[in-house]
């Protein structure tokens, strides 16, 4: 399993993801909102909510970071 570090790496953060406050850098803060905007594409192909995976992702970017 990829943590979400790794899966934003994996889609094109440059560098690090999180900087030393917890927070998105820049490069980490672009690839989120690809991959945001990326399972929005798939909820209007698939017709299936993806607002429970985001909210998921938030509580991860919150925590963990």
């Amino acid at each position: 399993m990829k943590t979400l570090e790794e899966l934003l790496q994996g889609i094109g953060c440059v560098g690090e993801v999180f900087d030393s406050t917890g927070e998105l850098t820049e490069s980490g803060s672009k690839a989120y909102h690809f991959l945001v905007d990326l399972l929005y594409d798939i909820e209007c192909l698939t017709g299936k909510s993806v607002s429970c995976i985001i909210r998921e992702l938030d509580n991860i970017c919150e925590e963990n970071y």
